[in-house]
């Protein structure tokens, strides 16, 4: 616990779940574990005179999530203020230092990772804000998802509750990276729009037959502009994608419906029943036929 932290009192409300370094020396080669995984994690409200210096770093990755209040972070001499709904991730073995606001002391979620892919994790973070703290929306659902966290490994160290709250972080520090790359766009642009617009588009006409000359004329944009767009933002033309979202659409009848193979090609407008199959199996690696077989 004292290489953990340093605190000049506890704080009330506060939760703090250390994984046994022993059992964790045990669990975490296991395949399932091994990507990525907890040591740490914890909850300190209006933390007053919390303050903690590693002058060597620390040999995990530290997640620090500000919910209320401020506070300061110094990693390799340099500053980050955190406010409300803004975290920031520490990279392992970098020295640092951080504390709370006096007047106004931070509330964080924190928690200390590693496994293979905590520096993928940190690298994407990095390059967020360039390296800055990072503003992300306020949910609810993501203070739920960390306390839901504690309260399983509260309840006991196993194997398979281990195994869980691993299972858990990929979505909680997903959720993070997620909406700050969209909230690092300051302003949906134009042409963000529009392709969204085109999206939704194909997808409410999926029973029906498109060319890219009527997606232009539909959005007046030329031929040649709307597809360069198009494949620029997504990676798809605007063809494939449909044959795409046609193809997804198709698994669904076939799983929830009772249609035969021929109705579903008719329904989505593909007139010959053998094409729409060498689509499917084109993105689906089977026919639907099998596809069905197999459900």
């Amino acid at each position: 616990m004292k290489d953990q932290l340093e605190l000049q009192r506890g704080f009330k409300g506060e939760e703090i779940i250390v994984i046994p370094r022993e059992t964790l020396r045990s669990f975490k080669l296991d395949a399932f574990n091994k990507n990525l995984y907890l040591t740490d994690i914890g909850y300190f409200p209006k933390a007053s005179f919390h303050f903690r210096k590693r002058p060597e770093g620390c040999p995990e990755y530290i997640l620090i999530y500000c919910v209320e209040g401020f506070g300061y972070i110094n990693v390799n001499q340099k500053k980050y203020e955190l406010c409300p709904n803004t975290f920031f991730i520490i990279e392992a073995e970098k020295s640092h230092y951080y504390f709370s606001d006096k007047k106004d002391p931070w509330s964080i979620y924190w928690i200390h990772f590693e496994g293979e892919f905590a520096k993928p994790i940190f690298d994407k973070f990095n390059s967020l804000q360039d390296g800055n703290q990072v503003a992300v929306p306020f949910e609810k659902n993501r203070i739920s998802e960390l306390e839901y966290i504690i309260d399983v490994l509260r309840t006991g160290i196993s194997k398979e509750l281990f195994e869980y709250s691993n299972m858990l972080l990929y979505k909680t520090i997903g959720s993070l990276l997620f909406y700050s790359l969209k909230s690092n766009k300051k302003n949906e642009t134009e042409n963000d729009k529009l392709v969204e617009d085109i999206k939704v588009y194909l997808k409410n006409n999926l029973s029906e037959t498109i060319t890219i000359s009527e997606i232009a004329q539909k959005f007046n944009r030329s031929t040649s502009g709307i597809f360069s767009l198009f494949k620029q933002k997504t990676g798809y033309s605007i063809i494939h994608y449909f044959n795409l979202i046609k193809v997804q659409s198709a698994c669904e009848l076939i799983n929830l419906s009772t249609m035969t193979i021929k109705e579903i090609s008719y329904h989505l407008n593909f007139q010959d029943p053998l094409y729409f199959s060498r689509l499917f199996k084109k993105y689906m690696g089977i026919s639907p036929r099998e596809y069905r077989n197999n459900l």
